[in-house]
């Protein structure tokens, strides 16, 4: 692997230099505003300090097809989300009772005689993948409330959808223990986001990161962290056993956050949740994210939620959020569970894609999809 920190006057002029040094299949792991001073430190001047890579080693994800990083150029921000679509009313019909109980929602709504902007998001809720109880309280809860007109209709179900998640205190910080530990079935993009989180707490935080590691199957995995901490300055300690967890936290103890990666294995086999937690003691002082792919089946993140029953999940990450069409999939499972949403990844490019999940936020990108 090849790696090279450019500065330059612009990111044009930074993106030809790389190109000459490295060829045209590097790309860029992190960029900055820097202020260089010339004259004998007299003048300031504002350039752009660019760290690029020729990938050669992050053998898992190009087996895969996917980038581990933003190609050249640095691609542009994603647009918003299109506005929720309107609901246009066919010919009216009579609002039933709004005071009816549930099981006269369910009858209504198999009747077919519910107004038509109901049925509308009846229908819109199905296609997002929640399930008839979640639909059911839905409308019944906008029958409730008398919501059964267009104009009426989404601001009472963002409240009653959002109702449905666990909610989440604004003054803590979604980072908020001295070691935070990721662990999910392959595939789920665990190395990648934790390098995401561990960035953003290094540079927007400035706070001194470390990394753990517990993924010895894969020599891959080890030497793409390194990568990742060695561009943040951050140690890595690579452990193999309980005991050397309990060093690697004893040469650590000065630092803000440590960051732990382990092994992508199949979820169903049991071995793995016993290497899991006899290597790393879940306790208090860890912070644990159960990573999942946000194009997984329903079936197969209650299955994985099922097998983790004895390791503390004290919250979810998602990626691959720009892989779907539907959030409601994530939705079903954070209301089942009523596990907090941490995280949602949507792409590849380190520290930028990566977002913090909220329950408003969830419930509207479930009702703009």
């Amino acid at each position: 692997m090849k790696m090279k920190k450019i500065t330059a006057n612009s990111m044009q002029e930074a993106t030809i230099q790389i190109r000459q040094q490295l060829g045209k299949d590097a790309v860029i792991l992190n960029s900055k505003t820097v202020v260089k001073r010339k004259l004998f430190g007299l003048k300031k001047q504002q350039m752009v300090e660019v760290i690029a890579v020729l990938d050669q080693d992050f053998e898992e994800r190009a087996g895969k097809g996917l980038n581990p990083a933003s190609p050249l150029p640095v691609l542009p921000k994603k647009e918003k989300l299109p506005e929720e679509p309107s609901f246009v009313p066919k010919a009216a019909k009579p609002a039933p009772s709004h005071t009816q109980p549930l099981e006269y929602v369910r009858n209504e709504r198999h009747a077919g005689i519910l107004p038509d902007p109901l049925i509308a998001i009846d229908q819109k809720l199905k296609d997002q993948g929640l399930d008839d109880a979640i639909r059911d309280e839905c409308l019944k809860g906008l029958l409730t409330k008398g919501a059964v007109k267009e104009y009426h209709i989404k601001k009472e179900l963002e409240q009653l959808l959002t109702d449905m998640l666990p909610a989440q205190t604004s003054d803590e910080p979604m980072i908020s223990s001295k070691y935070i530990v990721l662990f999910g079935s392959t595939g789920a993009g665990k190395t990648t986001t934790i390098a995401k989180l561990a960035a953003k707490t290094a540079i927007q935080q400035q706070k001194k990161i470390a990394f753990i590691t517990t993924d010895t199957y894969r020599i891959a995995a080890i030497e793409q962290l390194k990568t990742y901490a060695e561009l943040l300055n951050a140690p890595l300690e690579v452990c193999y056993s309980r005991e050397d967890f309990v060093k690697a936290q004893e040469t650590f103890k000065e630092y803000d956050h440590i960051f732990i990666d382990t092994a992508g294995r199949n979820f169903k086999e049991e071995a793995y949740i016993k290497e899991l937690t006899d290597i790393i003691p879940f306790d208090e002082s860890i912070q644990s994210f159960l990573v999942m792919s946000a194009t997984s089946k329903y079936q197969d993140m209650k299955a994985m939620v099922k097998r983790f029953e004895h390791v503390p999940i004290n919250q979810f990450i998602f990626t691959k959020v720009d892989e779907t069409d539907t959030m409601g999939t994530i939705f079903q499972i954070i209301a089942d569970s009523q596990i907090k949403l941490g995280f949602l990844t949507n792409g590849q490019n380190v520290p930028e894609d990566i977002l913090e999940g909220s329950p408003l936020e969830l419930t509207r990108m479930v009702l703009q999809s």
